[in-house]
């Protein structure tokens, strides 16, 4: 099956995700209490459930489909419907299906809105961003298979052609499809399902990055070094070395928003006063 490139944010898309022709769906037998549309929507809800199908991969075409699991196609048609009707799978672009985002409605939509009316609330995005990267990359970095690891050369290999561009239109699609790849290889469900759900704001945080420094070479230079980081301590299998990159990246990019942007809080103010103290009374 050939790939299908991948797909702002009203409403949130479904990225469609490149993957192997080598999908882990059995043959289903024939039950005699049984309808075959449960026991098909059964095992891929199943796959997706356990992180084996992940959001934004598309299902091979509905013939291939069949034959693997040994079935017939008004059968595969039926659960597919149902897996749809539940929220599981979604309707392709250019026809078939892919797994869901499951948490881009509710995630994704409520945040991007938020920040359309403060954007001062980018710095907020950047620290979640800081916790959820810094951990995924140093799961990746412990657990990433051979293929992971592929996933994730082939997506720095695009980012960095991305980066000699001269107008670098597309750097932050594949800035953020980098990440999305070491998600991945975290083989964490939640972690991978809530960075994919975010996918969209990610992007959009990483866009106003290269934005704010209108694509500045030196910038960009050192924006292209620090990824090189992260990518070698993933390869290397080092999970401190991991973290401390990732977090080094985005301390930059922070520096980057309080230099560009004066509006956003510095780090050394107390953002959230403690308890025993009166936020008006705070200075």
């Amino acid at each position: 099956m050939d790939p299908l490139p991948s797909k702002r944010f009203d409403p949130p898309q479904t990225r469609v995700r490149t993957i192997s022709p080598f999908m882990p769906f059995k043959p289903v037998h024939s039950y005699t209490r049984t309808r075959i549309a449960d026991v098909v929507s059964d095992q891929i809800r199943a796959l997706i459930t356990s992180g084996a199908l992940l959001p934004g991969q598309r299902l091979p075409a509905e013939r291939d489909l069949a034959e693997q699991l040994n079935v017939s196609r008004p059968s595969l048609r039926e659960a597919l419907i149902r897996l749809e009707s539940d929220g599981f799978i979604q309707a392709a672009a250019r026809s078939g299906f892919v797994v869901s985002d499951v948490t881009a409605p509710l995630v994704s939509a409520p945040l991007a809105a938020l920040l359309s009316q403060h954007p001062t609330a980018s710095a907020d995005v950047l620290e979640l961003r800081h916790g959820l990267e810094s951990l995924a990359t140093g799961y990746a970095a412990e657990r990433a298979t051979a293929t992971d690891l592929a996933r994730i050369t082939e997506a720095f290999n695009a980012l960095k052609t991305a980066a000699i561009e001269p107008k670098r239109t597309r750097i932050a699609e594949h800035d953020a499809a980098f990440h999305l790849a070491i998600a991945d290889a975290t083989h964490n469900l939640a972690l991978a399902h809530v960075m994919h759900g975010l996918h969209e704001l990610v992007r959009e945080s990483m866009l106003t990055s290269h934005r704010l420094v209108d694509y500045d070479n030196d910038v960009e230079a050192n924006l292209l070094a620090q990824h090189q980081a992260i990518f070698d301590a993933i390869l290397a299998r080092d999970p401190q070395r991991a973290r401390e990159a990732a977090g080094a990246h985005l301390d930059y990019v922070s520096t980057l928003y309080r230099e560009r942007l004066p509006r956003l809080p510095k780090p050394e103010a107390n953002r959230y006063p403690a308890k025993n103290q009166n936020p008006e009374t705070t200075p």
